[in-house]
């Protein structure tokens, strides 16, 4: 009986890092342009995450680029991207141009995709044409 507790524990100590480091590596998708993210785990529940989206120019109009990076903690639901606006100005009246930081919800979904939602700061680091908010899947995940 206790070599087979002895014997989940260990599991669950093992497998608990691998489990942590399954959202790890790139994710792909659209939003209101081609969005990526790229999540490289640090240590525990802290992952380095870079952001990036781009519109193309068009015949509809002009294109868009922009990214972000930072750091997270994430659980097995998601987590929240906070990042300070280097421009901020403590100064000038808040506006979507002139917010303390960037704030980026990351949602792991039952199916395997990641919902990004940009909730707000962040017209700063992608321009008005484009956005951080989208359906990624992991690329790994076809294999």
């Amino acid at each position: 009986m206790s070599r087979r507790i002895l014997a989940l524990a260990a599991f669950a100590v093992l497998a608990a890092p691998a489990m942590a480091q399954d959202h790890e590596g790139l994710w792909s998708g659209q939003g209101e342009g081609d969005i990526t993210l790229d999540l490289t785990h640090i240590e525990g529940d802290t992952y380095s995450a870079a952001l990036e989206t781009v519109v193309p120019i068009s015949d509809q109009g002009g294109g868009c680029a922009g990214g972000v990076e930072g750091e997270l903690d994430l659980t097995s639901d998601g987590g929240i991207l906070s990042v300070e606006n280097e421009e901020y100005d403590s100064a000038a009246e808040p506006s979507p141009v002139n917010a303390k930081v960037c704030e980026i919800a990351l949602t792991f979904n039952a199916d395997g995709t990641l919902t990004v939602e940009e909730k707000e700061g962040c017209l700063p680091y992608h321009g008005a044409a484009c956005g951080f908010s989208g359906t990624l899947s992991h690329d790994a995940a076809g294999l």
